[in-house]
């Protein structure tokens, strides 16, 4: 189609200079393997140019060309590249000619000239260079310049916001050249609440990533993609077992009882843990209360927006594969004393607590023998003190490697299809994720289905309509659960192996627990307890309708229902556990009796909203969109679980095949808000913003006359880069913009779905009465009377700026939020009363921080894009109010606490003389006789001997604070490159400050129990050849080790390579050949490597070694489009 309005521009701008009558004209083509010729005549039907040629030139061959409102000039750059034909431009004709041997090289000549835009305004600080070369110069504050180039080359003009334009040099005459605003820069678009917004338009604290994070990784889930790619976005992980998920914070503490960000998938509430990471098109994080108060009652802590992607219009069928498939091993591998360490060390240990040694000579003797030479003797021996047939054991076995593989795979694949027509547009996509799991002796593995589907039709010139609708489906198997319903001990290693059991007794059983007295074959139990498998369905969808009744007027709405259904089901196996000698002994404690579990959920979701956007521009320096909406949304909870014991066939867990007692529960929950929301925004010459929003939420969680409140929010912007006096200095700063907000918001995320009712609760009591158990009605719970929303009040001052012609981008903002009446417990009430106190109102947090974020890109002269992204964060949080007014250090918090804060004693090291500790009194933190090698605590208060004081702030004895466990300075840093199909990503993630006081039974090992099994780092403790040591020496349950103290605390400062990445783009010229127009390989390590203070088998990111550990993955893919 001939766009009149341009064409005549064109034609006004031929009257200043003839060399100017290219630049304006811009055309759109999309072919495929069609002739030369035809992409000439559609140039011709799009704009005023004539092409002249004779013969000589090859018309007739084969060309493809995709050009979305491009300059002629590019497009012809593109289209006669390397095909030995050439053009020029004389007038509104493009001549055509055969290129011929290479000219005597010109001479440099003065080119001089004037880059204006089409106001006639100068453009000051434009790039001119000469193509193909180093050679350059900028424009002076009216717009002119001179360079000493070639006459007839190429000069290429760059500046911030307008299109890049190429121009033939003429040295005969002054040049006059006209850049075109770039509309897609100028009017880049991010997502907001309900709606869109331009990025220049921004007045509150939002930060977008594109998909390029995302894609090509092999990621668990969308957090595990996301973690350091935007400024105080705080993605955490528990553990790195199959299936699970990330856990989202923006802007640190938010609440005592916690509290997490809005996370929406095109405008739905939905778990981001369950969507497939590849149909991601941009994340979208509004941090500030003036962005997310548009989303009322739970954006309190923020709003993440998820777009997925979606087809394009007139565009034939797109069809993308992807696969990829992973070698995952673990980040840290543990490792515990062998066999001849621990035996020193409980020998050791033994002799400190109860004066004698804990294995004999005669034992000791085996266990050296089997550990010097394991082919020769057996891992088992008998004792001349046992029965004849008891054996004890003496072998020397890695728990560690015994129990889990050094590599397991992952794998995942895509399908999508886009397109469109003239009035409708689709996409669709399937994916598969599988992940195994660790374990060598269980079926561990997690699998996900995820489907996606966008349909998007217009009716008319006025009505569009659609669909949306989401599929995900879950399986995965976690190993067998114990009869309490956890699977924990196949994660204490060192609570529940020591290294002198082996994994089979030479005749081939499992080694037993029976045999050694408290020890667990974890082996044994866990290809011999059970299986546990879970699964779940989730479902959305949406119906959507946009009206556009006349210009600027958009009117929008969407319904959608979720349907969620989750089962478990749990079968514990009665296994026989073997004495030492072989022979069977029991059955194992933990599996029986046997049992079979089944629980179920479901949910059923559904949103409804309506919402009216006017957007117009008066006299062109005034700017006002007004938005009005309604919002409500519903929930609906309901579960089941039953269980029964004693199976008459161990391997078939069916209820009806069980005799024992039925265990049964079920619940119910709703929740529903109801909300009106509006957003003002006004903006005058594009300099001076302002906006206002404003939130009228009703929430089920309150009491009928508490339930509905207003919440509004302001934010201001002032963008100095466009006023007059910025000009001198726009050539350097580009852009910049000073903005401020300042709201309030509501709560309503309490601790239950109705805090304000007072309920009961039936159960078994505890007592037969006439041989019969007995149920009984519990006492319920006070609440308080004037329970109501806890609210979130938050200013932020930023500013945003943009450098050395958009190269360098960034932003900073400092913040203070404060959540005040937050729920807690009230006043201690009398014991007597039988119930305990009721939550209420009563406490207030103040959390402070800062953000900011710097990118820098830039492709040089010899074709590589490159690009480099930091971006850095703090944030300290402190309560300012809470019912504790001697600030007593056993509650947990108090007026003036810093979150996070470790209380403990200073330690100055280890006593190294008997004397020494006898001088030393620490009776009244220690319960024993302080000898040689315990440690020695600092006296602070100066009064001869080691106490916590009264235990308050103000009397804390020997205590204070020695740490805190805030993560501080969190940080990303990403740096990618791109030459000649060739694409490189580096990408480094890490945390600057943050203590650790680790679990004393995994780091202290038997200090804390005599059950545990030492570390290796464990053996470096004290003894008379070993006075300089790091442990104390080697005693059980020692009262100095399981005090918070300045020796045992961590450093979990670190830095961890989050993602390199490497991969190759075919040439088009060969993948055309096969008719695919896109085919690209790559290779990807995540996790790939890391430095911290914190002990080798201790990962920074989960700081213990009582977890599943997070995966160091390798993995081979490859992109496919046809």
């Amino acid at each position: 189609m001939r766009i009149t309005t341009f064409l005549l521009l064109i034609c006004v701008f031929c009257s200043f200079a003839e060399n100017t009558h290219s630049q304006n004209a811009r055309v759109s083509i999309n072919k495929k393997n069609v002739q030369l010729e035809t992409v000439l005549n559609e140039i011709e039907h799009q704009t005023d140019y004539l092409f002249i040629y004779n013969n000589q030139v090859n018309v007739n061959k084969k060309v493809s060309l995709k050009a979305k409102n491009q300059p002629v000039s590019k497009v012809l750059e593109e289209l006669l590249a390397d095909s030995g034909i050439t053009y020029s431009v004389e007038g509104n004709h493009i001549v055509l000619g055969k290129q011929t041997m290479a000219a005597a090289p010109q001479q440099n000549s003065m080119i001089r000239g004037k880059v204006i835009d089409t106001n006639g305004d100068p453009v000051i600080g434009a790039n001119i260079v000469e193509k193909g070369t180093t050679n350059g110069t900028t424009t002076d504050v009216e717009g002119n310049f001179s360079i000493n180039a070639k006459s007839g080359s190429t000069l290429v003009i760059t500046f911030i916001g307008y299109v890049r334009e190429e121009v033939k040099a003429n040295a005969g005459r002054r040049m006059e050249i006209i850049l075109q605003e770039d509309s897609e820069t100028l009017e880049e678009v991010v997502v907001v609440g309900y709606g869109t917004m331009k990025k220049a338009d921004l007045t509150g604290s939002v930060a977008t990533v594109g998909s390029e994070v995302i894609e090509d990784r092999p990621l668990t889930n969308l957090g595990a993609g996301l973690q350091g790619a935007i400024a105080n976005l705080n993605i955490t992980s528990s553990s790195g077992a199959p299936g699970t998920g990330s856990t989202f914070n923006i802007r640190g503490t938010t609440n005592i009882s916690g509290g997490s960000p809005l996370i929406l998938v095109d405008g739905i509430e939905m778990d981001p843990n369950l969507i497939n990471p590849q149909d991601v098109k941009d994340v979208t994080v509004l941090k500030d209360a003036a962005s997310a108060s548009i989303y009322g009652a739970r954006a309190a802590f923020g709003v993440i927006l998820i777009t997925t992607k979606t087809g394009f219009v007139s565009q034939k069928p797109v069809v993308s594969l992807s696969a990829n498939y992973s070698i995952n091993v673990p980040t840290v591998h543990a490792e515990y004393m062998n066999s001849l360490e621990y035996t020193q060390w409980m020998n050791d240990a033994n002799t400190t607590s109860n004066g004698s040694n804990y294995f004999d000579d005669i034992t000791m003797e085996h266990v050296r023998n089997y550990y010097n030479d394991p082919v020769n003797n057996l891992p088992v021996f008998h004792h001349p003190d046992d029965a004849a047939s008891k054996y004890r054991y003496c072998g020397n076995t890695d728990w560690y490697d015994a129990l889990n593989k050094k590599s397991y795979p992952m794998q995942q694949y895509n399908i999508s299809v886009q397109g469109g027509s003239e009035t409708a547009k689709y996409m669709t996509s399937a994916g598969m994720f599988q992940q195994d799991g660790i374990s060598r002796w269980t079926d561990e593995d997690y699998k996900r289905f995820n489907v996606l589907q966008h349909v998007n039709y217009k009716v008319n010139n006025w009505l569009q309509v659609g669909l949306r609708a989401t599929l995900s489906m879950v399986k995965m198997n976690t190993g067998p659960q114990n009869k309490y319903g956890n699977n924990s001990l196949g994660a204490t290693i060192p609570g529940d192996s020591r290294p002198l059991m082996p994994v089979y007794h030479p005749d081939g059983h499992f080694a037993g627990y029976c045999g050694d007295g408290y020890f667990t074959n974890q082996a044994a139990w866990l290809s011999q307890g059970g299986s546990a498998e879970m699964r779940n369905n989730n479902m959305y969808a949406t119906a959507f309708a946009k009206l556009n009744p006349f210009e600027g007027l958009e009117i929008n709405f969407d319904y959608t229902y979720n349907y969620y259904n989750y089962s478990f089901k749990n079968h514990v196996r009665e296994y026989i556990d073997y004495d030492a000698d072989g022979n069977p002994g029991s059955i194992f404690p933990h599996t029986s009796p046997n049992q079979v579990s089944y629980s179920k959920t479901e949910s059923q979701y559904d949103v409804f909203n309506a919402y009216a956007t006017y957007k117009k521009k008066f006299n062109k320096v005034h700017a006002f969109e007004g938005m009005i909406g309604f919002n409500q949304e519903n929930t609906t909870y309901k579960g089941v679980g039953l269980s029964r014991n004693n199976l008459i066939a161990n391997d078939i867990p069916f209820l009806n095949l069980a005799t024992g007692d039925r265990t049964t529960s079920d619940y119910m929950n709703q929740w529903a808000i109801r909300g009106a929301f509006f957003r003002l925004f006004y903006a005058y010459d594009d300099k001076y913003l302002f906006q206002v929003n404003g939130r009228y939420d009703g929430s089920s969680r309150f009491p009928k006359d508490d339930r509905f409140a207003f919440f509004p929010t302001f934010s201001l912007g002032w963008r100095l880069s466009q006023e007059k006096f910025w000009k001198p200095i726009a050539h350097i700063v580009n852009d910049f913009k000073l903005r401020g907000s300042y709201g309030a918001l509501g709560n309503q995320m309490v601790s239950s779905y109705y805090p304000y009712v007072s309920s009961y609760s039936t159960g078994e009591v505890g007592y037969l009465f006439s041989g019969e158990k007995q149920m009984g009605v519990y006492t319920p719970a006070l609440v308080s009377d004037q329970l109501t929303w806890e609210t979130v009040k938050q200013w932020d001052l930023g500013f945003n700026f943009s450098m050395l012609d958009s190269r360098l981008t960034g932003e900073f903002d400092y913040y203070v939020r404060t959540t005040e009446d937050m729920l807690t417990k009230s006043k201690t009430l009398p014991s007597i009363l039988g119930v305990s106190e009721p939550q209420m109102n009563s406490a207030d947090l103040r959390t402070s921080g800062w953000e900011v974020a710097l990118t820098w890109k830039s492709t040089l002269q010899s074709g590589l894009a490159y690009s480099a992204t930091l971006s850095l964060s703090d944030y300290q949080a402190e309560i300012t109010k809470y019912d504790n007014p001697t600030k007593n250090l056993s509650d947990d918090y108090y007026k003036g606490k810093k979150l996070g804060e470790i209380w403990g004693f200073v330690t100055e090291g280890l006593f190294q003389s008997d004397a020494e500790a006898a001088a030393w009194d620490q009776s009244k933190v220690v319960g024993f006789t302080q000898y040689a090698g315990d440690i020695k605590f600092a006296d602070l208060d100066g009064d001869g001997k080691i106490t916590r004081g009264e235990n308050t702030v103000n009397n804390s004895g020997d205590m204070k604070i020695i740490g805190n466990t805030t993560p501080r300075y969190n940080f990303g840093i990403r740096g990618t490159a791109e030459y000649k199909g060739f694409n490189f990503t580096l990408f480094f993630q890490g945390t600057i400050k943050r203590d650790i006081i680790p679990s004393k039974t995994f780091y202290l090992s038997h200090y804390g129990s005599q059950w545990s099994v030492p570390q290796k780092m464990n053996y470096d403790y004290w003894r008379e050849d070993n006075t300089n040591a790091f442990f104390p020496r080697a005693r059980f349950n020692a009262d100095a080790i399981n005090q918070n103290q300045t020796r045992f605390m961590l450093n979990g400062a670190y830095i961890r390579c989050k993602q390199l990445a490497l991969g190759y783009t075919i040439p088009k010229y060969i993948t055309e050949k096969a008719k695919i127009s896109k085919l690209r390989v790559y290779f990807n390590a995540d996790n790939l490597f890391e430095f911290s203070g914190m002990p080798d088998t201790f990962d920074p990111e989960l700081a213990t070694v009582n977890a599943y550990p997070f995966i160091r993955s390798f993995s081979f893919g490859a992109n496919l489009t046809f």
